[in-house]
Protein backbone atom coordinates (compact mmCIF):
# COMPACT_ATOMS: atom_id res chain seq x y z
CA UNK A 1 0.00 0.00 0.00
CA UNK A 2 2.81 2.37 0.82
CA UNK A 3 4.52 1.68 -2.55
CA UNK A 4 1.33 2.19 -4.50
CA UNK A 5 0.65 5.51 -2.77
CA UNK A 6 4.15 6.70 -3.49
CA UNK A 7 3.77 5.87 -7.21
CA UNK A 8 0.40 7.59 -7.31
CA UNK A 9 1.82 10.76 -5.76
CA UNK A 10 4.73 10.74 -8.18
CA UNK A 11 2.36 10.35 -11.12
CA UNK A 12 0.27 13.32 -9.94
CA UNK A 13 3.37 15.40 -9.46
CA UNK A 14 4.53 14.68 -13.03
CA UNK A 15 1.08 15.44 -14.44
CA UNK A 16 0.94 18.79 -12.67
CA UNK A 17 4.43 19.71 -13.89
CA UNK A 18 3.48 18.83 -17.45
CA UNK A 19 0.30 20.93 -17.25
CA UNK A 20 2.21 23.92 -15.92
CA UNK A 21 4.78 23.58 -18.71
CA UNK A 22 2.07 23.48 -21.37
CA UNK A 23 0.31 26.44 -19.82
CA UNK A 24 3.54 28.42 -19.89
CA UNK A 25 4.05 27.56 -23.54
CA UNK A 26 0.53 28.66 -24.42
CA UNK A 27 1.10 32.11 -22.88
CA UNK A 28 4.41 32.74 -24.71
CA UNK A 29 4.05 35.60 -27.24
CA UNK A 30 4.65 34.80 -30.89
CA UNK A 31 7.05 37.26 -32.48
CA UNK A 32 6.02 38.55 -35.96
CA UNK A 33 8.18 40.63 -38.30
CA UNK A 34 6.26 43.26 -40.30
CA UNK A 35 7.74 44.57 -43.52
CA UNK A 36 6.96 48.24 -44.19
CA UNK A 37 5.49 48.99 -47.64
CA UNK A 38 7.99 50.28 -50.18
CA UNK A 39 8.29 54.05 -50.22
CA UNK A 40 6.74 55.57 -53.34
CA UNK A 41 9.20 57.35 -55.59
CA UNK A 42 8.82 61.13 -55.68
CA UNK A 43 7.63 62.11 -59.17
CA UNK A 44 9.91 64.27 -61.26
CA UNK A 45 8.80 67.92 -61.17
CA UNK A 46 7.35 69.12 -64.44
CA UNK A 47 7.42 72.61 -66.00
CA UNK A 48 4.35 74.74 -65.27
CA UNK A 49 1.66 75.46 -67.84
CA UNK A 50 3.03 73.05 -70.43
CA UNK A 51 6.31 74.95 -70.87
CA UNK A 52 9.34 73.17 -72.25
CA UNK A 53 12.13 71.97 -69.97
CA UNK A 54 14.68 74.18 -71.69
CA UNK A 55 12.64 77.39 -71.55
CA UNK A 56 14.95 80.35 -70.96
CA UNK A 57 13.89 82.80 -68.28
CA UNK A 58 14.64 86.48 -68.86
CA UNK A 59 17.27 88.05 -66.65
CA UNK A 60 16.16 89.40 -63.30
CA UNK A 61 16.02 93.16 -62.79
CA UNK A 62 17.41 93.03 -59.25
CA UNK A 63 14.08 94.07 -57.72
CA UNK A 64 12.18 90.81 -57.95
CA UNK A 65 11.08 91.40 -61.54
CA UNK A 66 12.41 90.60 -65.00
CA UNK A 67 14.12 92.50 -67.78
CA UNK A 68 11.64 92.16 -70.61
CA UNK A 69 10.72 94.24 -73.62
CA UNK A 70 8.12 96.00 -71.42
CA UNK A 71 10.49 96.90 -68.59
CA UNK A 72 11.27 100.55 -67.97
CA UNK A 73 9.24 101.94 -70.87
CA UNK A 74 8.06 105.55 -70.92
CA UNK A 75 4.39 106.51 -70.86
CA UNK A 76 4.48 107.10 -74.62
CA UNK A 77 6.09 103.72 -75.26
CA UNK A 78 3.50 102.12 -72.99
CA UNK A 79 0.75 103.38 -75.32
CA UNK A 80 2.22 101.51 -78.27
CA UNK A 81 3.01 98.40 -76.24
CA UNK A 82 -0.57 98.41 -74.98
CA UNK A 83 -1.83 98.53 -78.56
CA UNK A 84 0.45 95.61 -79.50
CA UNK A 85 -0.69 93.53 -76.53
CA UNK A 86 -4.38 94.04 -77.34
CA UNK A 87 -3.69 93.24 -81.00
CA UNK A 88 -2.22 89.89 -79.93
CA UNK A 89 -5.25 89.33 -77.69
CA UNK A 90 -7.64 90.08 -80.56
CA UNK A 91 -5.84 87.51 -82.72
CA UNK A 92 -5.27 84.80 -80.12
CA UNK A 93 -7.99 85.16 -77.47
CA UNK A 94 -11.14 86.03 -79.39
CA UNK A 95 -11.55 83.37 -82.05
CA UNK A 96 -15.29 83.08 -81.37
CA UNK A 97 -15.90 86.81 -80.92
CA UNK A 98 -17.65 86.15 -77.61
CA UNK A 99 -15.08 87.82 -75.34
CA UNK A 100 -15.53 91.22 -76.98
CA UNK A 101 -11.77 91.81 -77.18
CA UNK A 102 -11.75 92.31 -80.96
CA UNK A 103 -14.69 94.70 -80.93
CA UNK A 104 -13.24 96.73 -78.07
CA UNK A 105 -9.78 96.75 -79.65
CA UNK A 106 -11.19 98.11 -82.91
CA UNK A 107 -13.19 100.69 -80.97
CA UNK A 108 -10.02 101.82 -79.20
CA UNK A 109 -8.21 102.15 -82.54
CA UNK A 110 -10.94 104.47 -83.78
CA UNK A 111 -11.10 106.63 -80.64
CA UNK A 112 -7.35 106.80 -80.05
CA UNK A 113 -6.07 107.31 -83.61
CA UNK A 114 -4.08 110.44 -82.80
CA UNK A 115 -2.56 109.10 -79.59
CA UNK A 116 -1.53 105.86 -81.27
CA UNK A 117 -0.02 107.68 -84.26
CA UNK A 118 2.00 109.89 -81.91
CA UNK A 119 3.19 106.84 -79.96
CA UNK A 120 4.33 105.07 -83.12
CA UNK A 121 6.14 108.20 -84.30
CA UNK A 122 7.93 108.38 -80.95
CA UNK A 123 8.93 104.71 -81.29
CA UNK A 124 10.35 105.41 -84.76
CA UNK A 125 12.36 108.35 -83.43
CA UNK A 126 13.72 106.22 -80.60
CA UNK A 127 14.91 103.38 -82.86
CA UNK A 128 15.99 105.51 -85.82
CA UNK A 129 14.64 103.41 -88.69
CA UNK A 130 11.48 101.64 -89.81
CA UNK A 131 13.16 98.24 -89.80
CA UNK A 132 14.48 98.66 -86.25
CA UNK A 133 11.09 99.89 -85.08
CA UNK A 134 9.29 96.96 -86.69
CA UNK A 135 11.80 94.53 -85.21
CA UNK A 136 11.08 95.97 -81.76
CA UNK A 137 7.33 95.74 -82.32
CA UNK A 138 7.80 92.09 -83.30
CA UNK A 139 9.54 91.51 -79.95
CA UNK A 140 6.57 93.04 -78.16
CA UNK A 141 4.15 90.84 -80.10
CA UNK A 142 6.21 87.75 -79.35
CA UNK A 143 6.28 88.56 -75.64
CA UNK A 144 2.50 88.65 -75.40
CA UNK A 145 2.13 85.51 -77.56
CA UNK A 146 4.10 83.25 -75.20
CA UNK A 147 1.89 80.14 -74.93
CA UNK A 148 2.32 79.20 -71.23
CA UNK A 149 0.71 82.44 -69.99
CA UNK A 150 -2.00 82.78 -72.64
CA UNK A 151 -4.99 81.67 -70.58
CA UNK A 152 -4.35 84.21 -67.81
CA UNK A 153 -3.31 86.90 -70.32
CA UNK A 154 -6.56 86.50 -72.27
CA UNK A 155 -8.60 86.87 -69.08
CA UNK A 156 -6.81 90.11 -68.17
CA UNK A 157 -6.93 91.42 -71.75
CA UNK A 158 -10.71 91.06 -71.83
CA UNK A 159 -11.08 93.60 -69.03
CA UNK A 160 -8.33 95.94 -70.25
CA UNK A 161 -9.77 96.07 -73.78
CA UNK A 162 -13.20 97.01 -72.43
CA UNK A 163 -11.71 99.79 -70.31
CA UNK A 164 -9.54 101.10 -73.18
CA UNK A 165 -12.53 101.21 -75.52
CA UNK A 166 -14.43 103.44 -73.10
CA UNK A 167 -11.59 105.95 -72.56
CA UNK A 168 -11.75 109.51 -73.86
CA UNK A 169 -8.91 110.17 -76.31
CA UNK A 170 -6.88 112.35 -73.96
CA UNK A 171 -6.88 109.70 -71.20
CA UNK A 172 -4.98 106.95 -73.02
CA UNK A 173 -1.42 108.05 -72.11
CA UNK A 174 -2.30 108.07 -68.42
CA UNK A 175 -4.12 104.74 -68.66
CA UNK A 176 -1.48 102.85 -70.66
CA UNK A 177 1.31 102.28 -68.07
CA UNK A 178 -0.93 100.66 -65.46
CA UNK A 179 -2.80 98.67 -68.10
CA UNK A 180 0.48 97.44 -69.56
CA UNK A 181 1.61 96.28 -66.11
CA UNK A 182 -1.62 94.32 -65.73
CA UNK A 183 -1.22 92.68 -69.13
CA UNK A 184 2.41 91.76 -68.42
CA UNK A 185 1.67 90.35 -64.95
CA UNK A 186 0.55 86.87 -66.16
CA UNK A 187 3.94 86.43 -67.82
CA UNK A 188 5.82 87.45 -64.68
CA UNK A 189 3.67 84.99 -62.73
CA UNK A 190 4.63 82.27 -65.17
CA UNK A 191 8.31 83.21 -64.89
CA UNK A 192 8.05 82.95 -61.09
CA UNK A 193 6.40 79.53 -61.37
CA UNK A 194 9.08 78.37 -63.78
CA UNK A 195 11.85 79.60 -61.47
CA UNK A 196 10.29 77.60 -58.61
CA UNK A 197 10.12 74.56 -60.87
CA UNK A 198 13.84 74.83 -61.62
CA UNK A 199 14.61 74.93 -57.88
CA UNK A 200 12.38 71.90 -57.22
CA UNK A 201 13.93 70.04 -60.13
CA UNK A 202 17.45 70.70 -58.87
CA UNK A 203 16.49 69.38 -55.43
CA UNK A 204 14.81 66.34 -56.97
CA UNK A 205 17.87 65.53 -59.08
CA UNK A 206 20.08 65.39 -55.99
CA UNK A 207 18.19 62.29 -54.79
CA UNK A 208 18.36 58.75 -56.19
CA UNK A 209 14.99 58.13 -57.79
CA UNK A 210 15.98 55.12 -59.86
CA UNK A 211 13.62 54.03 -62.62
CA UNK A 212 11.03 56.68 -61.76
CA UNK A 213 13.09 59.39 -63.42
CA UNK A 214 13.45 57.56 -66.70
CA UNK A 215 9.77 56.69 -66.75
CA UNK A 216 8.72 60.30 -66.21
CA UNK A 217 11.14 61.57 -68.82
CA UNK A 218 9.78 59.06 -71.31
CA UNK A 219 6.23 60.11 -70.54
CA UNK A 220 7.09 63.71 -71.31
CA UNK A 221 8.80 62.99 -74.62
CA UNK A 222 5.68 62.73 -76.83
CA UNK A 223 4.68 66.31 -75.99
CA UNK A 224 7.75 67.52 -77.87
CA UNK A 225 7.44 64.96 -80.64
CA UNK A 226 3.84 65.79 -81.48
CA UNK A 227 4.48 69.44 -82.27
CA UNK A 228 7.15 68.49 -84.79
CA UNK A 229 4.76 66.65 -87.07
CA UNK A 230 3.26 68.57 -89.96
CA UNK A 231 -0.51 68.17 -89.90
CA UNK A 232 -2.90 68.21 -92.82
CA UNK A 233 -5.48 70.85 -91.93
CA UNK A 234 -9.16 69.93 -92.04
CA UNK A 235 -10.25 73.57 -91.82
CA UNK A 236 -8.71 76.99 -92.42
CA UNK A 237 -5.02 76.60 -91.54
CA UNK A 238 -3.09 78.31 -88.76
CA UNK A 239 0.60 79.12 -89.04
CA UNK A 240 3.28 80.51 -86.79
CA UNK A 241 5.52 83.51 -87.41
CA UNK A 242 9.20 83.17 -86.55
CA UNK A 243 10.26 86.78 -86.85
CA UNK A 244 10.41 89.54 -89.44
CA UNK A 245 13.70 90.34 -91.14
CA UNK A 246 15.21 93.14 -93.24
CA UNK A 247 14.76 91.83 -96.75
CA UNK A 248 14.28 88.53 -98.51
CA UNK A 249 17.90 87.37 -98.18
CA UNK A 250 17.94 88.02 -94.42
CA UNK A 251 14.68 86.11 -94.05
CA UNK A 252 16.01 83.10 -95.94
CA UNK A 253 19.24 83.12 -93.95
CA UNK A 254 17.17 83.26 -90.76
CA UNK A 255 15.18 80.23 -91.91
CA UNK A 256 18.40 78.26 -92.32
CA UNK A 257 19.32 79.05 -88.69
CA UNK A 258 15.80 78.30 -87.45
CA UNK A 259 15.77 74.92 -89.18
CA UNK A 260 19.01 73.99 -87.43
CA UNK A 261 17.88 75.08 -83.96
CA UNK A 262 14.21 74.04 -83.84
CA UNK A 263 13.47 70.34 -83.89
CA UNK A 264 10.83 69.50 -86.48
CA UNK A 265 10.94 72.87 -88.24
CA UNK A 266 12.22 71.23 -91.43
CA UNK A 267 8.95 69.27 -91.63
CA UNK A 268 7.25 72.51 -92.73
CA UNK A 269 7.65 74.70 -95.80
CA UNK A 270 8.50 78.33 -94.98
CA UNK A 271 6.51 81.22 -96.39
CA UNK A 272 8.22 84.58 -96.93
CA UNK A 273 5.71 87.41 -96.71
CA UNK A 274 6.50 91.08 -97.22
CA UNK A 275 5.25 93.52 -94.60
CA UNK A 276 3.27 96.28 -96.37
CA UNK A 277 5.06 99.64 -96.64
CA UNK A 278 8.23 98.14 -95.21
CA UNK A 279 11.36 96.26 -96.23
CA UNK A 280 10.64 93.60 -93.61
CA UNK A 281 9.91 90.03 -94.66
CA UNK A 282 8.10 87.69 -92.30
CA UNK A 283 9.04 84.01 -91.94
CA UNK A 284 5.98 81.84 -91.34
CA UNK A 285 5.62 78.06 -91.26
CA UNK A 286 2.66 75.70 -91.23
CA UNK A 287 -0.03 74.83 -91.80
CA UNK A 288 -1.49 73.31 -88.65
CA UNK A 289 -5.13 72.55 -87.99
CA UNK A 290 -6.01 74.97 -85.20
CA UNK A 291 -4.87 77.48 -82.60
CA UNK A 292 -3.96 74.77 -80.09
CA UNK A 293 -1.49 73.20 -82.51
CA UNK A 294 -0.10 76.62 -83.43
CA UNK A 295 0.53 77.32 -79.75
CA UNK A 296 2.14 73.91 -79.33
CA UNK A 297 4.41 74.62 -82.29
CA UNK A 298 5.28 77.99 -80.77
CA UNK A 299 6.20 76.21 -77.55
CA UNK A 300 8.72 74.14 -79.48
CA UNK A 301 10.09 77.35 -81.02
CA UNK A 302 10.34 79.02 -77.61
CA UNK A 303 12.20 75.97 -76.32
CA UNK A 304 14.78 76.59 -79.05
CA UNK A 305 15.14 80.20 -77.98
CA UNK A 306 13.14 81.59 -80.92
CA UNK A 307 10.51 84.29 -80.97
CA UNK A 308 7.13 83.02 -82.14
CA UNK A 309 3.64 84.30 -82.80
CA UNK A 310 0.58 82.14 -83.64
CA UNK A 311 -0.98 83.37 -86.88
CA UNK A 312 -4.70 82.71 -87.41
CA UNK A 313 -6.23 82.00 -90.83
CA UNK A 314 -6.26 84.92 -93.26
CA UNK A 315 -4.04 87.04 -90.99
Amino acid sequence: MRTTGTRTAAAWTAAIATALLLAGCSRKAVKTVSTPPPKAATPRPQPPSGATENFRLPDGDGNGGYRTVNAGVSDTEAVWHLRSALNVAALSCDRTGKTGITANYNKMLGHQRKALAAAYKAEGARFGSASATDAHVTQVYNFFAQPPAQARFCAVATGVAAEAAALPAEKLPGFAPGALDRLAAPFSEFYDAYARYKVELAAWEKGDHGPARAATAFAMAPATATVATAAVPSGPPWRIQLGAYSGDRAARDAWTRIRQRMKGAADFEPRYEEVPASRLVRVRIGPVTDRAQAIALCAAAAGAGLDCLPVPPRA
